[in-house]
């Protein structure tokens, strides 16, 4: 007599990539909670596989916020680079890609808070997202550098150290509600050309 024994059911995992799936329910956590509700037991569960699944692409919980904040970097550059597409000219450029600044900080704020936080601005921060980060300043380096053709490095780094506070310093004070007493912040594109309309730079 034959018994006919049961296969045990396969567990199939339809994410196509688990790395990739695991990052972006980490994603979801910060830019609704914020960083400090990660956690890889969470993520797993989210992503329905095991607990020990994410640990097969990421040591800890600080390794899932890297990758998640160099996505974030990636994504920003993107934005400030398809809004500047539209310049006619290098000041135009350079207004844009500040435009772009503040329109992504606003659009995400708890993750541009994870991306441009002290724990992962140390030159020690994985390849990946040291990559992702030096890319996203890239575009304002170029930009300053064709809005003054004639400067020489240092006063090519200096103008981009002035133009950057000014754009992060309106996106951080818009997403901490402390620009409302002094403009209208209701329209980050607004802010964006307002704030950026006030860099005296490529004018002499």
């Amino acid at each position: 007599m034959t018994v006919n024994k049961k296969k045990k059911p396969l567990t199939t995992y339809h994410h196509g990539d688990l790395r990739a799936a695991l990052i972006g329910e980490a994603r979801k956590v910060v830019e609704q909670e914020g960083p400090d509700a990660v956690s890889l037991r969470a993520v797993a569960k989210a992503a329905s596989v095991s607990q020990a699944a994410p640990y097969h692409h990421f040591k800890d919980k600080h390794a899932i916020l890297s990758a998640v904040a160099a996505q974030g970097f990636r994504e920003f550059t993107k934005t400030i680079l398809v809004r500047a597409a539209s310049a006619k000219t290098a000041r135009d450029k350079l207004s844009l890609l500040g435009v772009g600044y503040i329109e992504f900080a606003v659009a995400h704020p708890l993750l541009f808070r994870l991306m441009q936080g002290p724990t992962f601005q140390s030159t020690n921060s994985d390849a990946e997202l040291a990559q992702a980060r030096a890319e996203s300043v890239t575009p304002l380096i170029e930009a300053v550098t064709e809005c003054l053709p004639g400067a020489d490095e240092k006063q090519i780094k200096t103008v981009c150290a002035g133009a950057w506070s000014i754009v992060h310093g309106a996106a951080v004070l818009c997403n901490d509600n402390r620009l409302g007493s002094l403009i209208d912040t209701s329209d980050a594109n607004a802010v964006g050309h307002l704030i950026t309309s006030l860099l005296d730079i490529g004018h002499t």
